[in-house]
């Protein structure tokens, strides 16, 4: 099949996570897949103030396997700043159209919503061409932004005009639901992980040592974009008094993202500097060195409905390493563990910060949990396993259009 993905963030600049792993995956089974991203760059990025209608093409492009070759198209940026997003159907339609006539697409497969999914789903209705929305968080709570009503929107249209919904979750998929989704029409369908990378290794003390971490100090992790609605300053003032009373205790983060000045300030507000250590976002070939070095992952997002509809790869990734994990109950994570003890689920209080200290102080206990929770990912198939089940769904829709 000639599949067609889109998106709107930059493919080639972006972290490594699923919207590499299907396509390439899909590529390397025998599928020419090409990927239609959005130029994405910072305000501070030069590349955010040179406007041009041209599009920019990358072919055999490859982030995540070996072997895989996708052809990255990335529309021309008209506008800098946010407002580039709202007037990307100036660069986008066009782009979406042409593609999809001259390259026979049989298929798209689509993640954005706001910035080119609406689009998406009306075009392909008039060029009669099926479309999967691959659902994996909710587009119009997912940042701050004055135009959510009108990114609702969209999200509602796309959820009742598209072929097919895979959700990310059960949560996901009840909340597609509610929108107007057609209850046939969706799946649930988990990340997979490539376990012959993320799995148990040693601690890196050489790496250890870089991040100023010393040897024999135990390492709290947290790795992902630092949201607003992270809870990270939440953890650190309920982790503090423990810090301060247990030097050899360090909490590292590493990431990026909007809560990012504020976590930085409250730890220095609470003299914290030297156990909460913040790196950026790594190589996705360094990634798993960096999780290894952890004793416990947690992940402290705050209840919401935005945060009961994620599942955290970041966190899929840390179980898949052995890395015991503690999270806030959230639905779409939970619904993944089927309530099972791989995953110590506490609210952001107290009991979160007592199950962590437990976990630290009892290595036996946490490498029992470590080990189950590796199991449980292993359960749920591999990425091979995801693209059999992925291709069979796109084949049928294919033969119905």
């Amino acid at each position: 099949m000639r599949i067609l993905f889109v998106h709107e963030v930059n493919w080639l600049e972006k972290v490594t996570y699923e919207i590499h792993d299907i396509p390439e995956l899909l590529s390397t089974a025998g599928h020419e897949v090409t990927f239609i991203d959005f130029p994405e760059y910072s305000e501070k990025d030069s590349r955010n103030h040179r406007f041009s209608f041209r599009t920019s093409r990358r072919f055999a492009q490859s982030r995540a396997h070996i072997g895989s070759k996708v052809d990255v198209l990335t529309p021309g940026a008209i506008v800098s700043g946010g407002i580039s997003r709202y007037l990307a159907s100036l660069t986008f339609v066009p782009l979406f159209w042409r593609t999809v006539r001259t390259q026979k697409i049989d298929l798209v497969v689509l993640y954005g919503v706001p910035t080119n999914g609406w689009q998406t789903v009306f075009l392909s209705k008039i060029l009669k061409i099926p479309v999967i929305f691959r659902a994996i968080d909710i587009a119009h709570l997912l940042r701050e932004t004055k135009f959510k009503t009108l990114v609702k929107i969209a999200e509602r249209y796309i959820y009742k005009n598209v072929d097919h919904i895979s959700a990310h979750n059960v949560a996901l998929k009840n909340y597609c639901l509610e929108m107007g989704a057609t209850p046939g029409r969706v799946s649930v369908d988990f990340p997979r992980l490539d376990f012959d990378r993320f799995k148990p290794s040693m601690r890196d003390e050489d790496l250890a040592r870089s991040l100023g971490i010393q040897p024999g100090q135990r390492i709290v992790f947290f790795r992902g974009t630092l949201y607003r609605f992270a809870g990270i300053e939440r953890f650190i003032d309920l982790f503090c008094n423990f810090l301060r009373n247990n030097p050899d205790i360090c909490f590292l983060i590493v990431g990026s993202g909007e809560a990012e000045s504020t976590i930085r300030e409250k730890t220095s507000n609470l003299g914290l500097e030297k156990q909460v250590i913040m790196r950026p976002f790594v190589s996705y070939d360094e990634l798993v060195r960096y999780i290894c070095l952890a004793d416990v992952s947690v992940n402290t997002f705050i209840p919401s409905l935005v945060t009961h509809c994620v599942l955290p790869g970041r966190v899929l990734q840390s179980i898949a390493c052995g890395v015991p994990v503690v999270s806030t109950p959230l639905q779409g994570m939970m619904s993944y563990s089927e309530e099972s003890d791989t995953v110590i689920y506490r609210d952001l209080d107290a009991t979160f910060v007592d199950a962590v200290i437990n976990l630290l102080n009892d290595p036996t206990k946490s490498k029992e949990i470590g080990l189950a929770s590796r199991e449980l990912v292993i359960s749920k198939g591999t990425w091979q396993d995801f693209v059999t089940e992925f291709s069979s769904l796109a084949q049928n829709l294919v033969t119905k259009a």
